[in-house]
Parts: C-alpha cells; structure tokens; sequence
C-alpha cells in the first residue's frame, strides 16, 4: 500500500507543478510563455528519468532481478510525460469563447486557474510523496539493528568455546608463523622450500638446514596440534567479509614444514613419530576450519589434504610391526571424520546480515552500488550526482528482496550442508547458481552467494580424499599382513575399518584404483564425473600439477 501511494504521489506532483506552470505561462508576456511552458512539461519528466533508468538496469541489466519496479516506474514516467504535455497543451492552445473584461482577445484557459493554489498543491503532493518514501525507508533501515544482533548471535554460535590461553592453540599457532614468516627461504615469494614442500627430498641440505632452524617452530606447532580448542582472537561482534585471517594462509606453510618434517621421519624409520605428526596435521586442519567463516573451512581443507598426502607417502614406509598403529582412533579419524560446513554457513549468513546492515545504513551510496554493476570504472559525474538523490529509493524498494533471497539461499544451503550427499548437493548448488544468472533475488545475493557452492565442492573434493586415504590404509593393512597389495578394491582382502568407498562424484560407484608406474592410484573422478586416468603426478612446478580437463580427486602411494 505505501508503494502505491508514493508513485499516485509523484505523479500527482508531476502534474500539478505543470498546471501551475501552465498557469504561470498563460499569464506572462509571449517572451516568456514558451520557457514557462517547457519547465511544466520537462521538470517532471526529467526527475523520474533517474528513477526510470536505474530500475532499468537493475530488471534488464546483466544480472536481471526478480524484484522488478520498472513498469510502475515506467507506468509512473508516461503518466508525468503524457499527462503533463496534455496539461500544457489545454491550459495553452484552448480559450475562453469570450474574452476577458480587460481585453478583446481571447486569453488562454489556464489564465483562470488558481496559480498559488495549484503550487501549494503541487508542493503539498510532492510532500506526500517524500513522506512516504522517509516511512518506507525508515521501516527498511529500522531492521539493521536487528540484523547485527542477529549476526552477533549467529557468530558467537558458532564459535569455538573461548578458553583459557593455556589452553588455546591460537598464541602458539601465532608464535610459529610468526617465526615462519621473518624466514625468506621458508615461506616467502616464488623460491621458498615449502611451497614447493611436496616434491623436495626432505633429505636436501636446503630441507635439513630449513628443518634444523625451525625446531622451536616445529615444536610451537606440535604443542599446539594437541590442544583441544583453536580460537584466534577478533572482534568477532562486528563479522564483515574484508575481516583479515593472516594467520590462517600462515597456517598452511606451517602444515607444510611438518609434513616434511614427517616424511623425514618416515624415511629415518622414525615411523611412529611421522604418524603421530600426520595426526597433528589433521588436527591442524580441523583448528583452521574452526572460524565461523567458508575461508577457514578451506584453509581447513587444504591442510587435511596436507595431512593426507603425507600419510599417502609414509604408509610405504610401515613394517609390520607397525600394524597395531593403523587401528588407532586418531588415524580413523583422520579418514573417518566427514567435512561439515554447517558452521561456517551460519557465520557466512552472519557476514552478510552485517553486510546488509550496514547497507540499510546512512553511508549507503547507490551510485557506487550501479558504477560497481555497470564497469569498474568510476562512473561519470553527470551520472553520479543524480543517482545520489536515488539511494533511499534504492534502498526501500530492492534490498528488502535482495535480503530475503540471500537468506533463503544460506538457509537452503545449510539444509544441504547437514542433510545432501556431495553428488546432491553439487547439483542443487548448480541449479541455484544458474537461477541467479537468470533471475537474482538482488545484485549481493548474485555476486556473494556463488562462492558458496566453491565451498560444496571443496568439501566432496575433501571427502574424496578421505576415502582414498581409507582405501590406502586397508591397501596397507594388506600388505603387511599378506605381503601383498591389491591392484583393485576388488582386491582388498584386509577387513577394512571404514564405512565405504564410494566415490562422492559418482553416486553408487567405488573409487577408482590402479597401479602405475610403481605407484598405488586411489581417485575420484571428480566434479565432472569422467575419469580423466587419475590426477597427475605432483611436481616441483605448480604450473605443471593442473592438466586440461583432468579434475580427477585422488592420492598415490609408493609400491
């Protein structure tokens, strides 16, 4: 209803300013009829253009919307455009049968229209409309308040139990990049040993000598792994998506350097202490996955991969004496454990509740709302100082839809992070990203969102990993206790202790094993379903580990 009244208001505005105008042109000089008449006729029709062009580009722009005022504004222009012209037009070129007592020409009709009246009525109108569009856009940004309660509850749920730093992995975590960081040759620029950890014989003088100046490092990150709860410290009442996690990229190089720590281990013989630090490495990734937000779930998942990898190369390295070691809890669950980014998409919702919070506030410019939609260059001043007068238009009338997509597709996605197998959910995850490339609730749901299903992705991808691993351990439990290992899974006849292996990309297919070129290949076929012959062999360049069309999932182990 106060939709209605704002555009009945602005047309009512837009026609009685040009019959006052009209009125105002009838009684002056010829000089001046005609300018008089113009600004009856274009005043009105150029202050809905603005209106007109920006709900035009948001319905028929490159990302359409679902919520659509360009016909009611559209409605609004030609009802001004035509009903201001038919105004000037009668009020000017239609007269009196007879003329005026003070003249013998005929005069105008608008001559006898109240002037101050219709200006009072034309401003009384325009008023209304003002008025109704402050209600409008009061009741909008009366919510921000609410929204960042809400996201503060939402985050603070979604936390880690804040303990004790005796307790806490953070300050260690912290003490270790640091050191890790003020050493060019470990994980700084193109050069640096651990970026290129996974290939570098950890028997190099350039691996020993890395390892010899990072013990403490190792040791800070050891003492870390086995504590119980990770909690880094950030205002955590004010989530935003420019928040900075420099600790956790850190993270990552400090997987790295203890998972070459391992691999020496393993190759010493050391092979208890290499297993025990593959589980810490897992526990390292389940400490980085535990910030409320999809980065730490990925940097979580990069270093489970890390740790899975490792274990993939210190497996080979098990006498069978170390049998009993392979059924231990902490190496179940490191194959066991199912990725769940329930968390990290209620502090997402958060994110972008404080986003839009922060939207529905005074510091809200719509003209950098449709320079960032139309190009990344600045928008032209002729364009930007009309779009000014047009934020709390934008405001009142698209965020609200724009705020209720984006919570009904976080919800949804919730729903799918608790309930759909990966194969499920990267379905519904593709059909909710092209519905947005259709029709998008608004421009932050479309730009925001998608980076969700990256995330549905990178969690089947790390499932996978699981899974192999899994194969990998019974593949191993074989060899120890047979002498053997199996070509295929049909081949496993150590009883494994892992609830399946089915391949997360195929639905009802195992993953795929093989041996090649002296190596054991467990893999998934990947995001687009084909086995490509399994991922290829890792390498010292990271160029060269990607091949065109292979997306295949998997881990290899030394026979």
């Amino acid at each position: 209803m106060g939709y209605a009244c704002f555009y009945l208001a602005v047309v009512a505005a837009c026609l009685l300013w040009s019959a006052a105008f009209t009125a105002a042109a009838a009684r002056a000089e010829r000089g001046w009829r005609w300018l008089l008449e113009a600004v009856a006729i274009l005043v009105p029709v150029i202050t809905i253009l603005p209106a007109l062009v920006m709900t035009g580009l948001l319905a028929f722009g490159p990302l359409p919307m679902i919520t659509n005022w360009f016909g009611p504004t559209l409605t609004a222009f030609l009802a001004a455009l035509i009903g201001c012209s038919w105004i000037a037009w009668a009020g000017l070129a239609r007269s009196y049968d007879r003329p005026l007592r003070y003249s013998s020409e005929p005069a105008p009709l608008a001559i006898r229209w109240p002037l101050v009246g219709l200006a009072a009525m034309s401003a009384l109108a325009a008023s209304v409309a003002f008025g109704t569009l402050l209600i409008l856009d009061n009741a909008v940004a009366a919510q921000a308040p609410y929204l960042r309660l809400e996201a503060a509850s939402l985050i603070q749920a979604s936390l880690p139990p804040a303990v004790p730093d005796s307790q806490n992995a953070a300050p260690l975590y912290e003490q270790a990049c640091g050191a890790l960081r003020a050493d060019p040759a470990a994980a700084k620029g193109p050069d640096s040993l651990l970026r290129a950890s996974e290939t570098i014989d950890p028997f190099s003088p350039a691996a020993t000598e890395l390892l010899a100046q990072h013990t403490a490092t190792l040791d800070l990150l050891r003492r870390a792994a086995d504590r119980d709860t990770c909690r880094f410290q950030k205002d955590w009442t004010r989530p935003s998506i420019d928040m900075a996690f420099p600790e956790l990229q850190a993270l990552v190089f400090a997987a790295q350097l203890l998972s070459l720590e391992a691999r020496r281990e393993a190759a010493d013989g050391n092979t208890a202490d290499a297993l025990r630090d593959v589980i810490r490495l897992h526990r390292m990734g389940r400490h980085a996955g535990s910030g409320p937000f999809l980065l730490s779930a990925l940097i979580g998942f990069v270093i489970d991969r890390t740790a899975l990898d490792t274990l993939a190369k210190v497996l080979p390295t098990l006498r069978k004496n170390d049998l009993a070691a392979l059924d231990t809890p902490e190496i179940r669950d490191l194959v066991m454990a199912p990725p769940d980014l329930t968390v990290h998409l209620r502090g997402e919702e958060a994110t972008l509740l404080t986003l839009f919070a922060d939207l529905l506030g005074e510091d809200f410019d719509v003209a950098n709302y449709v320079r960032f939609m139309m190009s990344p260059k600045p928008l032209p001043v002729i364009y930007r100082e009309p779009m000014l007068g047009l934020t709390r238009l934008f405001r009142s009338f698209f965020l609200p839809a724009d705020l209720a997509g984006c919570r009904a597709i976080m919800q949804k996605y919730q729903e799918m992070a608790g309930k759909a197998e990966p194969q499920q959910a990267k379905l519904k995850t593709e059909a909710v990203e092209a519905e947005l490339q259709t029709l998008s609730p608004g421009m932050h749901t479309s730009l925001l969102v998608p980076a969700v299903g990256d995330a549905f992705r990178w969690q089947a991808q790390t499932l996978s990993l699981r899974r192999a691993a899994a194969v990998l351990l019974a593949a191993t439990r074989q060899r120890l206790e047979t002498g053997t290992v199996p070509a295929t899974i049909a081949d496993l006849t150590a009883k494994p202790a892992f609830p399946t292996t089915e391949d997360p990309f195929a639905a009802g297919e195992p993953l795929r094993m093989k041996q090649a070129e002296s190596v054991l290949l467990v893999y998934s076929v990947g995001p687009d379903g084909e086995d490509d012959g399994g991922p290829v062999t890792p390498s010292a360049d990271a160029d060269t580990n990607m091949v065109e069309g292979n997306d295949d999932v998997g881990l290899r182990m030394a026979l």
